[in-house]
């Protein structure tokens, strides 16, 4: 199954666009939406391939604003929470006007007998072992 078709058979849907412009990574949000909400599962898509897969438990427009911070500085040589090489690895992700899509669903919700919660961390984690993104850091 090609990654795409993937992501659009788990419910995820385009949200956003990202590219690299002048040492600054870039992502426009085109599903409000979705960016505000809570407990969502995201991935990161370079030519219909997936690259790199994330959940965030706040407002999924804080996580790609934090995105968008911590990236640009990496790219620009400057201390931040992405590491220089990972930031390296964008730039060659996103070089020759390269623009990337970002999908994106809330995390299923769970009903419990304490509560209902979104299975965002699971989901997240399901998707990494199964398409290997390389860009993800936590199973290189």
């Amino acid at each position: 199954m090609l990654d795409l078709e993937a992501l659009e058979k788990y419910g995820m849907r385009r949200i956003a666009s990202v590219r690299i412009s002048e040492n600054t990574f870039i992502i426009e949000v085109i599903d409000d939406e979705t960016s505000l909400q809570e407990g969502c599962i995201y991935a990161f898509t370079i030519d219909d391939e997936i690259v790199r897969v994330g959940s965030s438990a706040g407002p999924l427009r804080r996580r790609l604003s934090a995105w968008m911070r911590d990236v640009s500085r990496s790219l620009r040589g400057e201390k931040s929470a992405t590491p220089l090489d990972e930031g390296e690895r964008w730039r060659k992700e996103l070089s020759d006007g390269h623009i990337g899509a970002i999908y994106a669903r809330r995390g299923t919700l769970i009903a419990t007998p304490i509560g209902e919660f979104t299975s965002h961390l699971d989901e997240e984690r399901i998707l990494i072992t199964r398409h290997k993104p390389r860009l993800n850091r936590s199973w290189r």
